[in-house]
């Protein structure tokens, strides 16, 4: 498992800039992109994927109290998010209009936790600023996902920049020079944000709304020797992001790395990168999120494993879309 290690880690640095654009290449959650356990439920997820029993593909929220009084306007707090988000009526190119208008101030802080890819926990700060089932709710998941399984990895990634245009925001990851190739420093422009109340619905990425390329947890999970798959979301930008949950009873090898997507056509795309955790003790659990060039979602992601001394060979097939 040393050598695939060693692959995926470089090939990972690809993944999370392919999520900010009409899909920006990815720095992976190992992506190079901008910027990754969660669900049933939604609860929030431990960064070090320990707890599986507790943490279901999905969203999770950030423990806060609820305020006493809570005016119309009032930022909410988060809410216990469940079901799969479904996109929001796609933001119109042309400028909002005066009632739909979003306070620059909540757009900024929304923009400020999608930048946060080196915590997690900040980003998913981000979802008291978003209505559930929205467009920038899905996004926001996605990319918290992206982000976690380069945190259970043990290689999280540094924090994006961003920065206010005359239009809306930029949004750059700082590429990552360990990769092979090196991952050249790469940029997104984020603009029409639409809001309710003061809460970001959606938006444009350059210039085009990912809404309908975004897809967000799947019914149920899969199952093989002892240990459980299920999808967290999925993004098709320039090339397909898949992120899961992994979680098994025993010890295991998941070869992440090998992962092997089959379109709805039936064409089989090797993993270009992975990131997650790729040894698991029993009782643990991962966040793991894949790149896959060229295919569309609809198919199905094929992960491979063993279980201790490869006593029994782990079979996976998650479905996507």
């Amino acid at each position: 498992m040393a050598s695939t290690r060693l692959r995926a880690s470089a090939a990972v640095a690809a993944l999370l800039l392919a999520t900010a654009a009409c899909g920006w290449p990815q720095d992976q959650e190992p992506p190079a992109t901008v910027g990754p356990a969660e669900e049933e439920p939604r609860t929030p997820g431990s960064p070090d994927g320990t707890t599986p029993s507790e943490e279901s593909p999905g969203r999770e929220s950030p423990e806060q109290e609820s305020p006493e009084e809570e005016s119309p306007t009032a930022a909410p707090t988060a809410p216990e998010r469940t079901g799969q988000p479904s996109p929001s009526p796609s933001p119109s190119a042309a400028s909002p209009t005066p009632e739909s208008a979003t306070p620059p101030e909540a757009a900024a802080e929304y923009m400020d936790a999608l930048a946060a890819t080196d915590d997690p926990d900040r980003m998913r700060e981000g979802w008291l600023l978003t209505p559930e089932g929205s467009t920038a709710d899905a996004f926001l998941t996605h990319r918290i996902s992206v982000v976690q399984a380069r945190v259970d990895e043990g290689r999280p990634l540094t924090a994006a920049e961003v920065r206010p245009t005359g239009q809306g925001f930029e949004l750059c990851d700082p590429g990552d020079k360990d990769a092979d190739p090196p991952q050249e420093r790469q940029c997104a422009h984020f603009t029409g944000f639409e809001s309710a109340g003061d809460r970001i619905e959606g938006f444009l990425v350059d210039g085009s709304d990912p809404g309908p390329r975004l897809l967000g947890a799947g019914d149920g999970s899969v199952s093989s020797e002892g240990v459980h798959a299920s999808l967290v979301s999925a993004y098709r930008a320039q090339d397909l992001e898949v992120t899961i949950d992994v979680s098994t009873v025993h010890a295991v090898d998941i070869d992440l790395f090998g992962a092997v997507y089959v379109d709805p056509d039936g064409r089989e795309h090797d993993v270009a990168a992975a990131a997650g955790r790729y040894e698991l003790e029993p009782g643990s659990t991962t966040r793991a999120s894949f790149v896959v060039p060229d295919a569309e979602p609809g198919g199905v992601l094929r992960i491979g494993g063993c279980r201790e001394e490869c006593s029994a060979t782990v079979e996976l097939e998650v479905p996507v879309g």
